[in-house]
């Protein structure tokens, strides 16, 4: 089958002939790629414009005999061309903002450079039939698993440089049967390769412990804050009420006259009161006693046996002692004398109200006495 189509102006000259295309191919969309059913080899290059969109898949095409190239675009997501054995040019895959997706798993030669970097959003290589490249292998970017299981000969200078998750180690089969004829280097993020999964969990945790100490810390601290503040208020409540009982005694102080001692006639002192009038104290208190309260003398009737066999004997109330002037207040009795009994045969005058108020004497006196 031949086909001949012939395009006037600034459009590209496109011939079909068999199962080969002849021209540059160019694809901006899907629809693009679908025109390509008939073309199992592209002898010319194979371009993705700057405006290429979505996701987009080459069916058919097996060999490129020109340069295959994704550069540049802000909009393409995926790009797989499955069927893809051979490309004689270069291949280039560069600066792709929203790309995330490139499988080539079909290819097993390319006859020049292979440059895959500047792809922001891809993370993953699949060049798994990959056999042999004439030229150089360039792969830098974020990746988290490049596949070159099959690779046996390059040609060129190797540069790999992953910022992903992907590891160096997993290269390290074709770097021992010299597969890199060239020079070969092969960089990694530094906190994927230093650190074992177990290293990384031992970092979690101790994360975990340390906020928590963090909060606990934290949280005391403002508990102290919370116990001292209280303490202050209670404190400061405690002052004002003992600044206002201060001003209480003092004025107490102010209106009460203060007392002064003096000497009695039996040799012992006295308190003088408001009024001036010497008050006798008490009489000391007994000394201590080693007599039983039962022998103090007193009412005994109740102590008295009636049968001093009686095992009851001693469960019996033991009768009270005397009490003392220091529990009853008594009248000492060398200031008071008793008055005399009425003469038989003498009357008696009216009775005379005593006199509690100081007197010259010893002796108190009546009231209305002559």
């Amino acid at each position: 089958m031949k086909v001949y189509q012939v395009v006037i102006g600034f459009l590209a000259v496109e011939f079909v002939v068999g199962d080969t295309c002849t021209a540059r191919v160019e694809i901006s969309s899907q629809t693009d790629a679908d025109a390509l059913n008939d073309c199992e080899t592209i002898a010319n290059s194979l371009t993705f414009s700057s405006s290429a969109n979505g996701t987009i898949s080459i069916p058919d095409v097996q060999d490129v005999k020109g340069p295959f190239t994704i550069e540049g675009t802000s909009s393409l997501n995926a790009v797989s061309a499955n069927d893809l054995e051979k490309v004689t040019g270069p291949i280039t895959i560069k600066d792709n903002k929203a790309l995330n997706s490139v499988s080539l798993s079909g290819l097993e030669k390319a006859g020049g450079e292979v440059r895959v970097e500047g792809n922001e959003g891809l993370k993953e290589v699949k060049l798994d039939d990959l056999e042999t490249v004439n030229g150089p292998l360039i792969l830098k970017g974020e990746f988290d698993r490049i596949s070159l299981s099959n690779l046996e000969h390059v040609y060129g200078e190797t540069v790999i440089e992953s910022t992903g998750s992907f590891l160096c180690s997993s290269l390290s089969k074709q770097a021992d049967k010299n597969v890199f004829q060239s020079s070969y280097s092969c960089s990694e993020h530094a906190s994927t390769s230093s650190l074992s999964p177990g290293a990384k969990a031992g970092i979690a945790v101790g994360v975990i412990i340390g906020v928590i100490i963090v909060l606990l810390a934290l949280w005391l601290f403002i508990r102290r804050q919370r116990k001292r503040k209280r303490n202050m208020a209670l404190a400061g409540a405690a002052a004002v009420g003992g600044d206002a009982e201060k001003g209480t005694e003092k004025g107490a102080q102010t209106s009460t006259v203060s007392s002064t001692t003096v000497s009695t006639p039996s040799g012992g002192t006295g308190v003088v009161g408001n009024g001036g009038i010497p008050r006798k104290p008490l009489s000391p208190p007994p000394p201590p006693t080693t007599v039983p309260a039962a022998l103090v003398p007193g009412d005994r009737g109740s102590a008295t046996p009636t049968n001093t066999d009686d095992p009851s004997l001693f469960l019996r109330p033991m009768p009270r002692r005397r009490p003392s002037e220091s529990d009853v207040p008594m009248l000492d009795s060398e200031n008071v004398h008793e008055a005399p009994p009425v003469e038989p045969g003498r009357r008696q005058e009216g009775l005379h109200e005593l006199d509690a108020g100081p007197v010259s004497g010893r002796h108190q006196q009546a009231i209305h006495g002559e």
